[in-house]
């Protein structure tokens, strides 16, 4: 952040002038590497074709007393510090993603927005160029030309695992699968760096399973983000019995580091949101069943009722139904209790290849987005 002071009366403007309007002194230009958040406010501005795309208005003050107005991609809280200069930021660590799907594009977006160098792996170079295309379309929303040509600067995909051996970090986000997830850990890890850290991004399946499939599984744990990931504040953070403690500690230290909050859970089946959410979505899918209401009634009715910011059928929809799905089997079958087995309409969904927002149809249709915030 650059503002400049007079160095006769001490006033400061955050634009350039060629001198003091006061006293006519020549100013001084100063340089703040970081800045504490003031006020904040979220702006969001609609657009044809796909759902609105946040940014964010953050008053700040510099430790000198200078203030600015910042824009930012991610959602911020008064009190947070806003580095200036993308490259020391990007210096801090290359961290590398695995899989293009949602989760995948949504955390190469975050990491890209918080200045980090990123990796992107994938198994289809088709499916990466896509997926890439995406993230710069969606980037180009709320960056300028030079902020995105900056950030496009700083991201690398490549079918080729190799190109994570530079990564101090990699986060795992292919398919809710546990034999997907041994495969694709077990992979990733041969091409590491000894003293990196791996994470999956597993919404819930058993960690032990995951870490057996390794070599270091000290230096292994959970880092669950929400989708969209950029926006959610929530991390949940897990361990399995061999993490280390230095590992554990890195984890919350890692998803601070994002602007991101972490909750520390138990490695238990689906740890803490989704073991919640799912009950309701289920509940949600037999009032369906069982004509209580139409599917837009019903998500107008709970979000309203619970003061939701989006209805149980639409956050489905936005998750994907064939993740849901998954979720729930797996919820079913390591508690073994059948009332969080998906219901009968949600299986004839994701077998129609209706998986919400990412194939254009689920509970609703995607040509008419439904109320999501």
């Amino acid at each position: 952040m650059i503002h400049w002071v007079c160095p006769s009366c001490a006033r400061r403007y955050s634009y350039h002038l060629p001198e003091c309007t006061w006293c006519r002194a020549p100013l001084d230009d100063r340089v703040a590497a970081s800045a504490e958040i003031v006020a904040i406010t979220e702006v969001c501005v609609p657009s044809v074709g796909h759902e609105d795309v946040p940014y964010w208005c953050a008053l700040v003050r510099a430790c000198d007393g200078g203030q600015s107005i910042v824009k930012l991609d991610h959602p911020a809280m008064v009190g947070d510090e806003v580095p200036f200069g993308r490259e020391a930021a990007s210096a801090l660590a290359i961290v590398g993603v695995v899989g293009t799907g949602v989760m995948g594009r949504g955390l190469a977006e975050l990491l890209l927005s918080r200045g980090h160098h990123v990796v992107w792996a994938g198994r289809s170079a088709d499916r990466l160029s896509v997926a890439r295309d995406k993230l710069i379309e969606r980037l180009g929303r709320v960056m300028d030309d030079e902020q995105l040509e900056s950030v496009a600067a700083h991201l690398e995909t490549s079918v080729d695992l190799h190109g994570l051996d530079r990564c101090a970090v990699v986060i795992e986000a292919v398919v809710e699968n546990v034999a997907a997830k041994r495969s694709v850990l077990r992979a990733v890890e041969s091409v590491m760096a000894p003293g990196a850290i791996l994470a999956t991004n597993t919404s819930g399946l058993p960690i032990e399973e995951l870490a057996n499939a390794i070599q270091r599984p000290e230096r292994f744990g959970v880092l669950h983000f929400f989708n969209p990931a950029t926006r959610m504040r929530l991390v949940e953070t897990a361990v399995g019995s061999r993490t280390s403690p230095e590992t554990s500690a890195f984890l919350d230290a890692f998803a601070r580091s994002l602007g991101k909050i972490p909750v520390r859970v138990a490695a238990q089946p689906a740890f803490a949101v989704n073991r919640a959410l799912m009950p309701l979505i289920n509940e949600a899918v037999r009032e369906l069943e069982e004509e209580v209401a139409s599917a837009e009634l019903i998500d107008e009715a709970v979000r309203l009722g619970l003061n939701h910011p989006m209805g149980p059928l639409a956050l489905a929809d936005l998750i994907g139904l064939d993740t849901v799905v998954n979720i729930m089997d797996n919820l079913s079958a390591r508690t073994g209790d059948p009332t969080y087995a998906p219901r009968p309409f949600l299986r004839q969904l994701v077998a129609a290849g209706k998986l919400g927002r990412k194939s254009g149809e689920g509970f609703f249709s995607y040509e008419s987005v439904p109320r999501a915030i």
